[in-house]
């Protein structure tokens, strides 16, 4: 790879033709800042999301195009993808999430498939070394119990487990770190130096009782849980004496808790930290809330 350019960057503009290629890297360029998100609509203009700024590339793929994109990140094989498709997403080998929209058929209120894809939303992992220095510092705590980080869609919350994974499961910490990697997106550029057990694939709540009935974690890495199942499981993993990282959406911790679940186990104490995210030009900014005392510090 050449210098200065980021490996996860150059994959995902690879499934693009080279016009839209050549013109997301102009665009991204002005701004001088990574590619997080490519967003793709037939006959509509191409947009990026660079250092936190929506920008128009000024050009359009054509419906051929984005049918070709799709096949692409699909390796050719839509059918292979059909229950993530289902899901709202397809994941390429390299752990690129992209997000479809598109016409589902249903039946019973179940979707059985999605058809006529419209539009597509390529996110790219980043690896941002120190961004979570911070929430590391709280996990390295002496009686720490586990912790929530929250944040509206998009501001950084799976990149900052990333991060942990990073730093936490390599020298000098070598922490044994299992990670529920439900979606595919944590583990694509974490490399080869760092010790984790990634569960890919599995749903939130087996895949953290998988964790704990089989890999002897230290501490447990989950992204965006969202039900009263995931909540047991936390629940599980605390009992066991396993430490859970976990994400969840939210705008604040009120917000947070409006959901009868999140607010029975925030208060079960399975958690030291809730810890709000919001993205700053050099990393995040932290909104601590140690939940036995009730002490909040802004980092």
């Amino acid at each position: 790879m050449e210098k200065g350019k980021d490996f996860n960057e150059e994959a995902a503009l690879a499934y693009l033709p080279s016009r839209l290629t050549e013109a997301a890297r102009k665009s991204a360029a002005l701004y001088h800042g990574m590619i997080s998100e490519i967003r793709l609509r037939a006959g509509c203009p191409m947009f990026l999301s660079v250092g936190g700024k929506n920008i128009s590339c000024g050009v359009s793929p054509t419906a051929d195009e984005l049918s070709m994109i799709i096949r692409s990140l699909c390796g050719n094989s839509l059918y292979c993808h059909s229950e993530t498709i289902k899901e709202g997403y397809i994941c390429t080998e390299g752990g690129i999430r992209v997000g479809v929209c598109g016409r589902a058929v249903t039946e019973g209120g179940k979707i059985l498939s999605v058809t006529d894809i419209s539009s597509v939303a390529i996110r790219i992992p980043h690896r941002v070394p120190g961004v979570a220095d911070g929430i590391c510092r709280l996990i390295l705590e002496e009686g720490f119990r586990g912790a929530i980080l929250y944040s509206p869609p998009g501001v950084g919350k799976t990149t900052a487990l990333r991060e942990i994974a990073a730093r936490l499961g390599a020298k000098p910490y070598n922490i044994r770190i299992a990670i529920i990697d439900t979606r595919f997106e944590i583990c694509g550029s974490l490399g080869g130096d760092v010790t984790y057990d990634a569960l890919a694939g599995y749903p939130r709540a087996k895949g953290m009782e998988t964790a704990v009935r089989t890999l002897s974690p230290q501490l447990i890495l989950c992204d965006e849980i969202g039900s009263e199942e995931d909540a047991q499981a936390i629940y599980t993993s605390f009992g066991a004496g396993v430490p859970t990282v976990v994400t969840a959406h939210a705008g604040s911790l009120e917000e947070l808790c409006v959901r009868p679940f999140m607010r029975a186990l925030i208060d079960s104490g399975a958690f030291t930290y809730a810890v709000g995210l919001s993205r700053t030009q050099s990393g995040f900014t932290l909104d601590i809330n140690r939940i036995s005392t009730g002490e909040t510090a802004i980092c």
